[in-house]
């Protein structure tokens, strides 16, 4: 089995919209249409069986909304992530209620979201979220077409990992697209994961194979950041990295994504209790 481990869609009446606006900030192409069904498309395509979608809010007011909708296209072959935002982060008994309801983990993205990662704010967030056992996925890195400050640098993220060692993190894009030197520098070799989406065929083949000898097999995972690149190149290109042995492979296209979401301990559990704003189930 494979699974993708970052991957986004959009609501139907948004999916055009929303896809062309990131293709003209960011000038990077879609290979999907940005819809659930597009997404499945690529799947049967590129041989994977799971992907796990995440989304942002940007506004506090859209957090509950974002969760109806993720629990709304959660099904077998799709998972998702939880959100939050930092200028009202989720309290203890919200990311309870989150985890009731089926979320392993949250996405966050401090450009779009405006705070730097190791803002003091967002830690008894990140310590609640470590006790429920919640994983925080990070953008991290630049992100084409937005200004700087980059908000959250390996050097930031190695902070929090420091200050909430308990706290399951991944740094997404290998730590950060152009953030390769100081990635080495802070994340390699740390207790986190790296995640391979968006810069797995676009960094130097320098840093690529020292992260993936350096860095554990058991902290990595596959991840597209599709549909801003094509599920099956970049799987294809990971499975032929010479580097690699099967055993690596199967830890990072499944087994330890597998772990991060309890696919094991779901088998035979009941089913997760509904949304109780609009009743849906989970």
């Amino acid at each position: 089995m494979k699974i993708d481990f970052h991957t986004h869609i959009y609501p139907d009446h948004v999916a055009v919209r929303t896809i062309a606006a990131v293709r003209q900030r960011a000038g990077i192409e879609a290979h999907t249409d940005g819809t659930l069904k597009g997404l499945k498309r690529s799947m049967t395509a590129a041989g994977i069986d799971i992907s796990v979608v995440a989304a942002v809010a940007t506004r506090p007011e859209q957090v509950s909304s974002i969760h109806c909708w993720l629990g709304g296209i959660r099904q077998p072959g799709i998972e998702t992530m939880a959100t939050t935002h930092p200028s009202n982060p989720l309290k203890s008994e919200q990311i309870k209620s989150l985890k009731r309801r089926g979320f392993k983990g949250f996405k966050l993205h401090p450009d779009y979201q405006h705070f730097f990662v190791d803002d003091f704010r967002m830690y008894p967030f990140y310590e609640a979220a470590a006790a429920q056992g919640m994983f925080i996925l990070f953008h991290a890195g630049m992100d084409r077409g937005l200004p700087y400050p980059v908000h959250a640098t390996p050097k930031r993220l190695a902070a929090v990992h420091e200050a909430v060692p308990r706290l399951c993190m991944i740094a997404a894009h290998l730590g950060g697209e152009e953030a390769y030197e100081e990635t080495v520098a802070h994340l390699l070799g740390k207790d986190l994961y790296l995640d391979t989406s968006f810069v797995l065929r676009k960094m130097p083949r320098l840093f690529l194979e020292r992260i993936f000898r350096e860095h554990p097999p058991d902290k990595l995972l596959f991840a597209s950041d599709s549909p801003w690149t094509d599920q099956r190149e970049e799987l294809n290109f990971l499975l032929q990295l010479p580097f690699l042995s099967v055993q690596d492979q199967e830890k990072i296209c499944f087994s330890n994504a597998a772990r991060l979401l309890g696919r094991e301990a779901r088998k035979g559990s009941v089913s997760p209790a509904p949304c109780m704003r609009c009743g849906m189930p989970f």
